[in-house]
């Protein structure tokens, strides 16, 4: 049996680990957003049982870990050790990762988290990029192989308990973000130039960007007030005049454009 002991060697510092296999999936699930809202504060989570569809296969998730700027978000499989990897977990997390999500996903989202609503929601899931994690009741090595080839992690979080009933927990993983939107830009074709809140945190001066046909050409960024304007140093971009196109950053920092919708 494992014990924790925070501060001072007082009775009421001392924590211990409560057995992972008693629980049902639906207590640990309770348990689970406890700690990730404090332990990832970055990050609104909630309930979101949105459906999501692949080779004509409907599966529902657990939670939404949203970050708070809306850069990207991950969709949330709770999971005991105790279910089958392969006849459950591993379709589970293929579905949410390459299904494309309903119309359930919208109304899901909206409730789950307040002052979210179906616009900014619609907006998550067709533009901010999506990532996939399990959080299970305790490590499996053999899980997280697994998941790894499907592009899905994994966390673990176990549920500590004092004398008295207060709750503590231990998360052991951590989430890594492969690329994250930054903002979406309106074009204007005869500045050659799109515009952003400055609160993006692109760099003023030369950046080096991809445009939505793989062309990978310099641009000067250039700060009026709270606006950065963006302006291809030579040629022109075929984008149309007053359209819209996503930011995206990698894990590297290397810079893309994602079209978006007309305004």
């Amino acid at each position: 049996m494992k014990y924790f002991l925070v501060g001072e060697c007082k009775k009421e510092n001392v924590f211990q680990l409560v057995d992972p296999t008693q629980f049902l999936e639906v207590e640990f699930e309770a348990e689970v957003v406890k700690a990730l809202t404090c332990l990832l504060p970055d990050y609104f989570c909630g309930v979101f049982a949105g459906t999501f569809k692949l080779d004509g296969q409907r599966r529902s998730s657990d939670l939404a870990l949203i970050h708070r700027h809306f850069t990207h978000w991950f969709v949330i499989e709770v999971e005991l050790t105790s279910h089958s990897f392969e006849s459950h977990v591993l379709p589970q997390v293929r579905c949410f990762q390459y299904g494309e999500p309903e119309d359930s996903c919208i109304t899901s989202l909206c409730r789950g988290f307040k002052g979210l609503d179906a616009d900014r929601a619609k907006s998550i899931l067709q533009h901010v990029p999506r990532f996939v994690a399990v959080v299970a009741n305790r490590a499996e090595p053999q899980w997280e192989a697994q998941l790894r080839a499907v592009e899905v992690q994994m966390l673990t979080v176990s549920v500590l308990r004092d004398y008295q009933g207060r709750s503590g927990y231990e998360m052991e993983g951590k989430l890594n973000v492969q690329r994250e939107s930054i903002g979406f830009a309106k074009y204007s074709a005869p500045d050659n130039s799109l515009r952003l809140p400055k609160s993006c945190g692109l760099p003023v001066g030369q950046i080096q960007i991809e445009d939505p046909f793989g062309v990978v050409a310099t641009w000067v960024v250039r700060e009026d007030g709270n606006t950065l304007w963006i302006t291809k140093e030579k040629g022109f971009i075929s984008l149309g005049h007053d359209s819209y196109v996503q930011v995206i950053r990698t894990i590297e920092g290397r810079l893309s454009l994602k079209p978006t919708f007309s305004g």
